[in-house]
């Protein structure tokens, strides 16, 4: 019954809201487009048959209220700008406890998926980038933010529609794994080619923020896992997680102090997100066993913190970037379609063209086009200081969420093509 009534006051809100727009209020349909996505996204919880797009909703919602009510998001009594990088350090801390070799090991026996979809990963979407900046003569900020979201890896999203559209899952995170850890080296790279001459492009900063971004917190990561669920004797016994747990803490404190090496310092956030969440999980650790608790705390704990990170994250960025986006908003969702149906048509044929199956191809093509938007953000505060520039991940995110579903969807209802030649064959 909830959830008819639930339903019944989307339809309505939705309603609303397309009368308002259609009527020229647009400033008035706030609230009515809020509710038309809280309903939904509370039904995702009340049906579990529609968790899965829950989340969505709420982002959707989130995005409209920071749109709306900026003001909310930008004052907790302190500038919320500051956020914006431990929330991201928290998401790739959770991809990290969550790598394990063993996962994917099947694909590193025969790497030829992993080297193609690297390869396409930073080959194509950096240079479709550059032209579509160029095609729709975004000014130099905007553009860099187009290439910069380009030169990303892929995210988590791309593991779950690779899974929902019935792909080579181990591949897809194998690639992503793969792309996320050779990040810091050759996105400044990149960025330093195809950007430079937009804006001054430090490759040295872009590759300590990168480290401070991915490979800190998702090392820490790693730890945990190991901490976490290691079969080793050692890692058993209770004294000595917590005398890993006090080294953690001691390394917290000093990365805390002057004495941690100035040419380090924009590392500085993630050695103390780092230290500080292995010695949190470490103790947290001996306490659930001593108290009878779950093995899988981590697991049901993590993602509902990456969910709220997540939020944070994206609405923050959106509501202290909000006048920028109402200018150039419509355009930047029309150039990240672009780039992103671009980045599926190639990623598809160009691992045809490379001999490998149809699923592996599907599975490289959305690897390809859909981007880590969250770490495009990210680099574009940290390691350029340009919000401008974190206007086309902002929005290039958003787009890859809806295109990615679909194409997700289209391709589970076809044959995997396992048993398909490759394309030279087709023929």
């Amino acid at each position: 019954m909830l959830g008819k009534v639930l339903l019944a006051i989307a339809g309505f809100a939705l309603a609303a809201t397309v009368a308002l727009i259609i009527l020229g209020y647009l400033p008035l349909a706030g609230i009515p487009m809020l509710v038309t996505f809280i309903a939904p996204a509370i039904y995702g919880h009340i049906n579990k048959k529609y968790k899965r797009i829950s989340f969505t909703f709420w982002v959707f919602a989130f995005l409209v209220a920071a749109m709306y009510y900026p003001v909310l998001f930008i004052d907790w009594g302190f500038s919320t700008k500051v956020l914006v990088i431990p929330m991201l350090q928290l998401i790739m801390f959770g991809m990290g406890t969550k790598l394990s070799l063993a996962d994917f090991r099947t694909e590193l026996r025969k790497p030829k998926g992993i080297i193609v979809g690297t390869l396409m990963v930073f080959g194509i979407m950096p240079i479709v980038g550059v032209l579509v900046a160029k095609a729709f003569q975004f000014p130099p900020e905007i553009a860099v933010g187009v290439i910069l979201i380009g030169a990303c890896p892929g995210g988590a999203s791309s593991n779950v529609m690779a899974f929902l559209a019935k792909g080579n899952v181990a591949l897809s995170v194998s690639v992503t794994t793969i792309a996320t850890l050779l990040t810091p080296i050759v996105t400044p790279a990149i960025m330093k080619i195809f950007a430079n001459e937009l804006i001054e492009i430090s490759f040295l900063k872009m590759m300590l923020s990168s480290f401070n971004l991915i490979i800190v917190p998702v090392a820490a990561g790693l730890v945990s896992h190991q901490i976490l669920y290691s079969k080793s004797p050692w890692l058993k016994n209770d004294r000595n997680v917590i005398g890993l747990g006090l080294l953690f803490s001691i390394g917290c404190a000093l990365s805390i102090t002057p004495i941690f090496p100035s040419f380090l310092t924009a590392l500085k956030p993630g050695f103390i997100l780092g230290f500080g969440l292995s010695a949190i999980v470490s103790f947290t650790k001996v306490i659930v066993r001593r108290l009878s608790g779950p093995q899988d705390w981590m697991d049901k704990i993590l993602p509902s913190l990456s969910m709220v990170a997540i939020l944070l994250f994206v609405t923050i960025v959106v509501a202290l970037n909000r006048d920028k986006l109402l200018v150039v908003g419509l355009l930047l969702v029309a150039a990240s379609a672009v780039h992103n149906f671009i980045g599926y048509v190639l990623g598809y044929w160009g691992s045809r063209a490379a001999g490998l199956s149809i699923q592996d191809s599907r599975t490289l093509s959305i690897e390809v086009a859909l981007k880590n938007g969250g770490l495009g953000m990210g680099l574009a505060l940290d390691a350029l200081n340009n919000a401008n520039a974190a206007l086309a991940p902002i929005v290039f995110g958003k787009w890859m969420n809806i295109s990615g579903s679909a194409i997700a969807n289209y391709w589970r209802g076809k044959p995997t093509g396992e048993e398909d030649p490759p394309l030279e064959s087709d023929n």
